[in-house]
């Protein structure tokens, strides 16, 4: 049943968004996202390589909670 939601949600909201830049003049949008940049170190990965709950890529992820490489201490 939530599937189902999500996936009418989903259909709905790219209609309607379809419909506005009809409204606007400006082509359909695409339907496949090609690239997302990650926005911690600014490269562009597959959405595969993409986890959209930490908001960083495959590589960011794995770094995310290491501290740097010297030059770090405080004293």
């Amino acid at each position: 049943m939530r599937r189902l939601l999500a996936r009418c949600l989903r259909d709905l909201t790219r209609a309607a968004v379809n419909g506005f830049r009809r409204l606007l003049g400006l082509p359909a949008a695409p339907l496949l996202v090609d690239e997302i940049r990650c926005p911690r170190c600014r490269c562009w990965v597959a959405p595969r390589r993409f986890d959209l709950i930490h908001m960083a890529c495959r590589t960011c992820r794995a770094t995310l909670a290491r501290p740097g490489r010297g030059g770090d201490l405080l004293w």
